[in-house]
């Protein structure tokens, strides 16, 4: 960042921790919608005959989930932007990309040091953001693009609407770094692939079909990740 953009963030930083406590009052920022992706995650992982990777999550669900919870909280959520292509996020605020690795080398370190509850929070941190990432505003750093009807409409239908539930094939892949790029790029070519459609709520049924999915196979592909390269180590 340079001079005018970390002054700028500053600036954000206390306009956000004024507003904080009565962001608190008012609105409700539970996490249901991402501890959904996390327990579809699971089944996928189970699915797919993980069983080993299954038990040590499923264990450790309860901790995962207040990591999750705990990423949206006194405005962190700012810095869940990131574009793969830019390679940017939000403007004098820290990027997805930043947040994201903090989070995953702060889950390897403490369970290096066999701290496995805060290991698996911090984890769900990290998840937290790879789901954001499938939110094309989030990828396209668009939050005033719709973002707030969209995430309402998914809050309100994900769990009656069988195709945004996966329950197999997890995507896996390398690096915490590839799943934000991957999902991001999924994300905006989604978005363009449907915003052409003029009505809001079937517009946002076709990029849920895409994303809620998505989120849920690469969730669960970083739990198998993070087992393969981290938690084997030192079993």
């Amino acid at each position: 960042m340079n001079l005018i953009e970390k002054t700028y963030g500053n600036i954000l930083e206390s306009a956000f921790t004024f507003l904080n406590p009565f962001k608190k009052m008012v609105i409700n920022t539970h996490c249901n919608v991402h501890k959904f992706i996390n327990i579809q995650a699971l089944r996928i992982i189970q699915n797919d005959n993980y069983l080993d990777v299954f038990k040590v999550f499923a264990l450790n669900i309860s901790h995962i989930n207040e990591g999750s919870y705990w990423a949206d909280q006194d405005f962190k959520s700012s810095c869940h932007l990131y574009n793969p292509y830019t390679k940017k996020g939000l403007y004098g605020r820290k990027s997805a990309m930043d947040l994201a690795v903090k989070y995953y080398n702060k889950a390897k370190e403490l369970w290096l040091n066999n701290n496995e509850k805060k290991s698996m929070f911090y984890l769900g941190a990290a998840l937290h953001i790879i789901q954001d990432m499938t939110i094309p505003q989030h990828a396209n750093v668009k939050l005033l693009d719709n973002h707030k009807q969209y995430e309402t409409f998914v809050k309100r239908t994900y769990q009656y609407i069988e195709k945004f539930k996966a329950t197999r094939n997890a995507y896996m892949l390398d690096t915490i770094e590839e799943y934000i790029r991957f999902n991001g790029g999924v994300a905006i070519k989604v978005y363009k692939k449907f915003k052409h459609i003029k009505e809001n709520e079937a517009r946002y049924y076709k990029i849920a079909s895409c994303t809620l999915p998505l989120a849920q196979r690469t969730t669960a592909g970083c739990m198998l990740t993070f087992y393969e390269n981290i938690i084997n180590i030192r079993m």
